[in-house]
């Protein structure tokens, strides 16, 4: 045992407030050697000092409370160094979080132009395998994982060892009212018929201005922009749904896309005079 402090001393040597070395007390990770019962002033020791530091210490770095009381109570190195793991990549999440979003920042200071490597094509009739649903747009990312693989592994069980490049048909309703159809869809393997849950359906011929955007949907939005402002200004823009391909995924990284296609449809497949 060292010294025996006031409140005020162990503030000063500690840099922690008042405030906070009550809320530590209560909630057990940090208590007070001695708490006056006439005054309930609290005192501290000395020895303390190191214990409050590695609380400071990691309360700035942004670990949980509970995370916190979790290390000091941990009994072994390895329970430790766990909490520590995965208190590191949360934070390494975080910090991915932030560059994309100073990314993106960055990106909407220059104005959206129109890519000169859209595409003007007639995609022929297909016939396919698909799942739609009616759904807010808020859940489609965990709908679509979902979707994909159960698309992939009814073709995988027809035997049919061709690559596997989904697409998606989305209702102008997705994007007007947060909620709308969306149907994820494969071509349809030979002549097998589709399991319980998945429709063979045969999609129209159709025209569509196409961009390739690099990767999957994150920063999309910028090449809906350029793709809708290429078509609106230079050819006539069509009423059905929005479609896109999912392009480039392996069998050891199935949601891995490299590009989507985002396919516009149009009237026509010329492009109007500057």
């Amino acid at each position: 045992m060292g010294a025996q402090v006031s409140i005020g001393d162990f503030a000063v040597m500690t840099s922690l407030s008042r405030k906070a070395l009550r809320h530590y007390h209560e909630i057990g990770i940090l208590e007070p050697t001695l708490v006056d019962a006439h005054t309930g002033y609290r005192f501290y020791d000395t020895s303390q000092v190191d214990h409050a530091h590695i609380i400071r210490r990691f309360r700035s770095l942004g670990m949980s409370i509970p995370d916190i009381k979790a290390l000091l109570s941990a009994d072994d190195a390895a329970a430790r160094t766990a909490i520590l793991t995965s208190h590191l990549e949360r934070m390494e999440m975080q910090l991915q979080h932030t560059r994309d979003t100073v990314g993106a920042l960055r990106e909407l200071l220059s104005p959206v132009h129109a890519p000169a490597e859209i595409e003007l094509r007639l995609e022929p009739a297909l016939a396919v395998w698909s799942i739609g649903t009616t759904i807010e747009v808020a859940e489609i990312d965990s709908w679509f994982a979902v979707t994909v693989g159960k698309l992939r592994d009814a073709v995988a069980a027809t035997g049919d060892d061709s690559e596997v490049v989904p697409g998606g048909l989305y209702d102008r309703a997705l994007f007007l009212e947060s909620r709308g159809e969306a149907t994820l869809f494969v071509a349809a393997p030979g002549s097998a018929d589709p399991p319980d849950g998945i429709r063979a359906q045969a999609l129209p011929e159709a025209q569509f201005a196409v961009l390739t955007h690099s990767g999957g949907h994150e920063g999309i939005d910028r090449s809906y922009a350029a793709l809708g402002t290429y078509v609106n200004e230079r050819l006539v823009s069509g009423r059905g749904p929005i479609r896109e391909h999912y392009l480039g995924a392996t069998p050891s990284e199935p949601y891995a896309f490299t590009a989507t296609e985002i396919c516009w449809p149009i009237f026509g497949t010329a492009p109007t005079s500057e």
